[in-house]
C-alpha cells in the first residue's frame, strides 16, 4: 500500500511560489511609483519661435512621460500651444537639456504682453514596455506563461498558468480522495469493501501522480521557454535605426543614422 507522503514536497514548492508571488507583486507596486520632476525651466523667443529649455530629473531608467507646455500671460490668460516640436508630448524619457520649440505664427497667436512658460508631467505617467529578463523569469515562476507574455508585448501564454494550477489542484484533490479511501480501507472489516477501497486508492494515487508530474512539466517547460524566448521589449537591441526631425531655427529637416553594437 502506498504511503501518503509523496505530495508533501509538492505542497512545499507551492508554498514557496505563493510567498514569491506576494514578494514580487509588492515589489512591482513600489516600482510603479515615479519621483520624476521638472527643473530649470527657461525660454527665449527668436524670430517668432519660442525655445523652452528644461531638465527632467529623477526619472527611472525605463520610464517614459507625457510632457505638456502651457503659456500664461501677465493678464492671466492661459494659452495651450499646438505647433510644438522637440521633447514634448508622449514617450519622453528623463534627462537634462530637454528643449521644446513653439512656432508661434503657426498657431496664429499674437502676444503683446509678458508671458511665462510652464512645463508639466501629466498625471498619466507611461511605464515603458521594456521588461527585464529577470523580472520575466520571476513572473513565470509565479504565473506560468506570464513572463513570456511580457517578453512578447502580449499573447495568451499565461494560459499555461491555468494548466499548471489546474493540474496542481487536481493532484491535491485526488490525493485527498486517496487518503480518505485509505483510511476507510484500514477501518473496514469487509473483504469486498476493502478491495474496493484498495482499488480506489491505487487509481486515485495514479491520477494524483500524473497530474502532479504534468504540473511540474508545465512549470519547468515554462521556465525554460522564458529563459530562451527573445526579448521583444529590449530597447538596447543591436542594429541600425534611421530617424528624422525638424530644426525650427534653420527651418530644414534633420536626419540621423544610429548604429548600436
Amino acid at each position: 500500500m502506498k504511503i501518503f507522503y509523496a505530495f508533501a514536497p509538492f505542497l512545499r514548492v507551492l508554498n514557496v511560489i505563493f510567498y514569491l508571488a506576494a514578494f514580487l507583486f509588492s515589489g512591482l507596486s513600489s516600482m510603479a511609483q515615479s519621483h520624476a520632476e521638472i527643473r530649470n525651466v527657461d525660454f527665449t523667443v527668436r524670430n517668432d519661435t519660442m525655445f523652452v529649455n528644461y531638465d527632467l530629473l529623477k526619472a527611472g531608467r525605463n520610464e517614459q512621460f507625457v510632457i505638456s507646455l502651457t503659456i500664461q500671460t501677465s493678464s492671466g490668460k492661459i494659452l495651450y500651444p499646438q505647433a510644438l516640436t522637440g521633447d514634448v508630448g508622449m514617450n519622453i524619457i528623463g534627462g537634462k537639456g530637454k528643449q521644446i520649440f513653439w512656432s508661434i505664427n503657426r498657431d496664429n497667436i499674437f502676444i503683446n504682453e509678458e508671458i511665462s512658460a510652464k512645463i508639466t508631467i501629466e498625471s498619466s505617467i507611461i511605464q515603458s514596455k521594456f521588461v527585464h529578463r529577470g523580472i520575466a523569469v520571476l513572473l513565470s515562476a509565479v504565473v506560468p506563461g506570464l513572463g513570456i507574455t511580457k517578453l512578447n508585448n502580449g499573447g495568451p501564454y499565461w494560459i499555461m498558468a491555468i494548466a499548471f494550477y489546474g493540474c496542481a489542484a487536481g493532484s491535491y484533490l485526488f490525493y485527498r480522495f486517496a487518503e480518505t479511501d485509505y483510511n476507510k480501507y484500514l477501518a473496514s472489516m469487509d473483504t469486498q469493501e476493502r478491495n474496493k477501497f484498495y482499488n480506489n486508492v491505487q487509481t486515485q494515487n495514479t491520477i494524483s501522480d500524473v497530474l502532479m508530474y504534468t504540473a511540474g512539466a508545465v512549470w519547468l517547460g515554462n521556465m525554460i521557454w522564458t529563459l530562451i524566448e527573445p526579448n521583444k521589449t529590449n530597447p538596447g537591441k543591436k542594429g541600425i535605426s534611421f530617424g528624422g526631425s525638424y530644426d525650427p531655427v534653420a527651418k530644414t529637416p534633420v536626419f540621423s543614422l544610429k548604429v548600436k553594437f
